[in-house]
């Protein structure tokens, strides 16, 4: 088949990013895509992460598709991020080669088998081993310095429930980040994809949530007590799977910022008075925390409240068992140990 143009806008919001997926799956066939980018482009973590992960999964099913760059020479930022080589043009640095710095870490590729660097580390709960990576994240972008302690709480706490729901529930062994904190701002960006099975095949797991529909499942997900494993026995009373991750990161994004959900054919823009749902077209999870550093407050605090208010939630959903949350789901790790 002939070649097709894809341009991307010099600013993007939050539909345009989530469409260009659906764009790109209407030229997937395509033996040539050329990609023009409107002179000059910011990309977010979020959006860089996304396009190149969509792009990277339309690669690996079509491998002789080539893909030409236009006007992309002064996207100095999205090539220092690992941004183009993710799908494969070789432009910018790879991923993860960059060595970020205080504000920013690049599009990072973790697999499961880099959690396990000490002796020890092999009769660990993944979830500790977990919460150990998500520690080192925040440390980067929040300095270490004891005015981000707020910061570096809801981070390590977000990021953490952010990458279980990948290596405990997507049936992959690999996720991709990166993020970004503005310090004028005040705002800091987490973004986090996988290729793995998606959210309604994970809720599908579990016989009380099978959903005939992406934005069912999605929906649902973001609710108190919902997982594809709940119905199994405990293995662990620090880590159970609850189905309290996505509830609480959501409602601590929301409390400051947004948060956006992103598998198959649909994702949710959530805020703290909005929703928004929109179509698009993902080949497993991609996630935004986007937070106000400003309004995050007592972390802890907020977790206990929307720990008391989402039990609420949970016994008026069927399926749930109004199983109680896990104990890591509520604590934060400094609390913890």
């Amino acid at each position: 088949m002939s070649g097709a143009m894809i341009k991307i806008p010099g600013r993007m919001d939050i539909g345009a990013i989530l469409g260009i997926a659906r764009l790109v799956d209407y030229y997937a066939k395509r033996d040539r895509i050329r990609i023009e980018f409107e002179d000059p482009s910011f990309f977010s973590p979020f959006s860089m992460l996304f396009i190149a992960a969509k792009l990277k999964a339309v690669r690996t099913k079509n491998p002789d598709m080539k893909i030409d760059l236009k006007n992309h020479q002064g996207l100095l930022y999205a090539a220092h991020m690992g941004f183009f080589r993710m799908f494969g043009v070789d432009h910018g640095r790879d991923i993860g080669e960059a060595w970020g710095s205080e504000n920013y870490l690049p599009i990072t590729c973790m697999d499961r088998a880099s959690f396990y660097t000490q002796a020890g580390d092999k009769y660990a709960e993944i979830g500790d081993l977990i919460q150990r990576e998500a520690d080192k994240i925040a440390r980067v972008i929040t300095r270490d310095r004891p005015e981000h302690k707020s910061m570096f709480d809801v981070l390590s706490y977000s990021i953490r429930e952010m990458m279980r729901n990948v290596f405990e529930h997507s049936n992959s062994d690999r996720v991709y980040y990166c993020t970004q904190y503005w310090p004028k701002s005040g705002k800091v960006e987490f973004a986090v994809a996988d290729f793995g099975i998606g959210i309604r095949r994970g809720l599908g797991c579990n016989p009380n949530f099978r959903f005939p529909t992406d934005k069912q499942a999605i929906e649902h997900s973001l609710l108190p007590s919902v997982s594809g494993k709940t119905h199994l026995p405990r293995v662990s009373e620090t880590w159970h799977n609850s189905g309290y991750g996505l509830y609480m990161t959501n409602r601590l994004a929301r409390n400051g910022g947004n948060f956006v959900l992103a598998s198959g054919a649909t994702a949710i823009h959530m805020s703290r008075r909005t929703k928004h749902n929109f179509q698009t077209s993902f080949p497993g999870t991609a996630l935004r925390f986007n937070l106000d550093v400003g309004q995050i407050g007592d972390v802890q605090a907020k977790l206990n409240q929307f720990r008391r208010e989402g039990q609420e939630i949970a016994r008026s959903i069927s399926g749930t068992g109004n199983r109680p949350p896990s104990a890591m789901s509520l604590l934060l790790r400094r609390d913890f140990s």
